[in-house]
């Protein structure tokens, strides 16, 4: 104010005009001065908040960048110590895979010697060697037919699918063929080369089955469908129980451990009975792996990841009954797993999906399914007539025992190989 008194009193000693139109005239120029500072004070304001904005984003980038740094490292850190980790491991496989080798080369006369006069068989398992060859149901397949085939005077070996090349001057290999192909080392001469298709149909063409000397398939219907289709002679061979493990209880239990129960992989797929099953809140129990992502809401049905062979024959006979399912291709092929004849076996009543040749074998002991209402249908017969049911199951352990059993079956193979390896000798 001081400043604008001073001029405006100059102004008046040199310009004639009206002291108010002057005050006027300065109160406003006052005004706009005030104004352009006022302007420029918020202006400051703006700037010093847009430098404290820039401060904090470069701040927030700096730990963006810092975070990034870090978890980059970490990352490079822990693909390091993988990649470390899978070359170790790749050197124990080779240095494995040396050993085994070297131990194939004394394999043959070691085997010859233990065998001494007996005829020397060879079955090849699809399992893994190793603690993984309890989830397979192929390893304890061919664990029982061993049992049998020592019993009628045969050194029977078994390897699993990392010593399929090995060469051990065998007098038969039985290959059981499911998911894995095996090509027959036609080096030896003097070898029987038989496949017993156990499953997985689809995988196997007919230029694979023509590879062996016999083929075994497990379904009379897909043995004459295939039979035309190749030049070497095809025989049904249908699977089979161990009935020195899976057999009925000496008394049916007043009350059971189990209601219905599923004891298999989930394969990565939804298997429909099971979710079924989950869905309507069924007193389930699972023993099985790959259960965890599908079953996620229902936790608590699985038991455990994996089970071993020896202890299913007592699930079954304390429990109420079974679910079972196949693979679309078995199914459309009619071959028939080896659960229904296990849990039969035991007197345990199945609820299965269908095929022609499954009603053929049991027509009336299990309840089957083909859609959701079917299976509804299924769980409410069994409920409302369950010890009819129950009759039925335990009634086919005869027929099993003489039909279906694994000895039974090595004594068919016993006798393939006498009609069949005489072309060989």
């Amino acid at each position: 104010m001081f400043i604008w008194t001073a001029v405006k009193n100059k102004l008046r000693k040199f310009i004639p005009v009206g002291r108010t139109y002057l005050d006027n005239k300065l109160n406003a120029l006052n005004n706009r001065f005030k104004d352009l500072d006022n302007r420029f004070k918020a202006l400051n304001s703006r700037f010093k908040e847009l430098d404290k904005d820039i401060k904090q984003a470069n701040n927030r980038q700096e730990k963006l960048f810092q975070d990034f740094r870090q978890e980059t490292l970490k990352e490079i850190c822990q693909s390091s110590r993988e990649q470390l980790k899978a070359i170790e491991e790749l050197k124990q496989y080779i240095d494995q895979e040396l050993r085994r080798r070297d131990d194939w080369g004394k394999r043959a006369s070691e085997i010859a010697r233990n065998a001494g006069d007996r005829p020397i068989w060879v079955l090849k398992c699809p399992a893994p060697e190793g603690p993984a060859r309890i989830r397979w149901g192929d390893y304890a397949y061919a664990l029982s037919l061993k049992r049998y085939l020592d019993r009628l005077g045969i050194y029977t070996i078994v390897d699993t699918r990392e010593d399929w090349d090995c060469e051990e001057n065998a007098d038969v290999v039985i290959v059981l063929r499911g998911c894995h192909f095996y090509r027959p080392d036609r080096r030896n001469s003097k070898c029987l080369y038989i496949m017993w298709n156990i499953s997985h149909p689809e995988m196997v063409t007919p230029e694979e089955y023509e590879l062996y000397d016999v083929v075994c398939i497990c379904s009379r219907r897909y043995a004459e469908e295939i039979a035309p289709k190749v030049k070497v002679p095809v025989l049904p061979l249908l699977q089979c129980t161990d009935t020195e493990l899976f057999y009925p209880a000496e008394k049916q239990p007043e009350t059971f451990e189990n209601d219905y129960i599923f004891i298999g992989n989930s394969r990565g797929v939804a298997r429909r009975c099971v979710i079924w099953a989950a869905k309507d809140k069924l007193p389930l129990k699972i023993w099985g792996g790959g259960w965890t992502t599908i079953l996620a809401e229902n936790m608590d049905l699985i038991q455990d990841s994996e089970i071993e062979n020896e202890k299913i024959p007592d699930i079954y006979r304390s429990s109420k009954a079974t679910l079972n399912d196949h693979w679309k291709d078995m199914l459309d092929c009619h071959f028939v797993n080896n659960r229904i004849f296990d849990a039969l076996a035991c007197g345990l009543p199945v609820i299965s999906d269908c095929c022609d040749e499954l009603q053929e074998i049991f027509p009336d002991a299990v309840l089957y399914y083909n859609t959701k209402e079917d299976f509804d249908k299924c769980i409410e017969t069994l409920e409302n007539n369950y010890d009819e049911i129950r009759a039925r199951a335990a009634a086919q352990w005869p027929m099993i025992r003489e039909k279906f059993s694994f000895e039974t079956r090595a004594q068919e193979l016993v006798e393939i190989v006498e009609k069949y390896g005489k072309k060989n000798q």
